[in-house]
């Protein structure tokens, strides 16, 4: 294993890092540690866009594991709701994880919500009631605190359900050969 210096929370303390990809490793620190950063400050918005990068990250992982999605296809073309589109194709059963009892009816029903407060401060029809701004951050912060369990459900759910994946298809390999 590589040792390298933390970038995120602190630099002088050198942290283990995976072999394989660093960079990306080092972009999910940092993440982590600004969703923290802005939740604490009261910037919902940037966490809960950084927490909604996180879980496409991890359903592209998924899907290009599991052969839903090429790894030449242009993944930014893909909109947050065609992968869980995907994902539903591909995982058909509620996946129950702790604190869902389906994670992908979570995260879909987060990413509308994650929809009405990323375009939802401002945006309103002329001359339609607009809501007050502090009912708008109270949502906000429910979003990103949600958001941050979801990010954390689903990185543990790909992981695992990557793993079962490739040992199926390695048990698959040996039992044909």
């Amino acid at each position: 294993m590589v040792r390298a210096r933390a970038s995120a929370k602190k630099r002088s303390e050198a942290v283990p890092i995976p072999d394989r990809n660093a960079n990306k490793y080092f972009s999910y620190s940092e993440a982590w540690v600004r969703i923290k950063k802005a939740r604490g400050a009261g910037f919902y918005l940037e966490a809960v866009t950084l927490q909604e990068s996180i879980i496409t990250d991890r359903l592209v992982s998924f899907l290009v594991c599991v052969g839903e999605i090429h790894v030449e296809s242009r993944i930014e073309k893909c909109s947050f709701g065609q992968l869980i589109q995907l994902w539903t194709k591909r995982v058909r059963q509620p996946i129950p994880v702790p604190h869902f009892s389906d994670l992908r009816s979570a995260v879909d029903e987060w990413r509308k919500h994650r929809n009405r407060v990323v375009h939802g401060m401002v945006k309103s029809m002329p001359g339609a009631h607009h809501g007050d701004v502090l009912d708008f951050l109270k949502e906000a912060e429910f979003v990103a605190f949600q958001g941050e369990a979801l990010a954390h459900a689903v990185s543990d759910w790909v992981k695992q359900a990557k793993k079962q994946f490739i040992k199926s298809k390695r048990l698959a390999s040996a039992v044909s050969a």
